[in-house]
């Protein structure tokens, strides 16, 4: 029911116009066409940000194996036991290495590459992310003097720039001369 109002003698509408509602509706669905799925990529890379953080944590944990003993470990060191292999390599999912679970990231591998390791975290394949595999590789060098490097690439696949950071695009896990 619409109110009128009545000032000297004319009486004037209070409300909106259809097409006024049409007008706004239509304009609240094109703003949310372009804001959600900027949204869904900030929110995939912030996930992807903290994957960094976790292969940080991962990669101190092999540094402090390695420091303890010289070698490079073929489990991932201060870690519960491997949920199996994969890749020559042990695999932890997600929940066994952190005790969490998570709606990104799947599982975490170390594989061995000769001298070398290589981590990859995983993650699930969604159909925001065209249903790309966001894998993280943190490459462990063991260098000739006997100290480790530490490199982080994305397997040089391009359905991953998008999500990743800067520093993690270049390279292949495979690639250790180029260091």
């Amino acid at each position: 029911m619409i109110k009128r109002m009545h000032n000297r003698g004319r009486s004037k509408a209070l409300g909106f116009t259809l097409i006024e509602l049409m007008s706004v509706t239509a304009l609240i669905g094109i703003l949310s066409s372009v804001a959600l799925p900027a949204f869904v990529d900030y929110r995939t890379k912030a996930k992807v940000t903290e994957g960094v953080l976790l292969l940080t944590e991962l990669r101190r944990r092999v540094e402090i194996g390695f420091n303890r003993t010289r070698t490079l470990d073929t489990v991932i060191p201060s870690s519960p036991a491997a949920d199996g292999e994969r890749f020559g390599g042990p695999y932890y999912s997600y929940e066994t290495l952190f005790g969490a679970t998570s709606d990104m990231w799947e599982r975490v591998e170390y594989q061995p590459k000769g001298p070398h390791r290589v981590l990859v975290l995983r993650a699930y394949r969604k159909p925001e992310w065209g249903n790309s595999d966001i894998g993280l590789h943190l490459q462990v060098r063991l260098r000739d003097d006997g100290a480790l490097d530490f490199r982080c690439t994305i397997n040089a696949l391009a359905s991953r720039e998008p999500y990743v950071p800067s520093t993690c695009m270049a390279g292949s896990v495979d690639d250790w001369d180029s260091w």
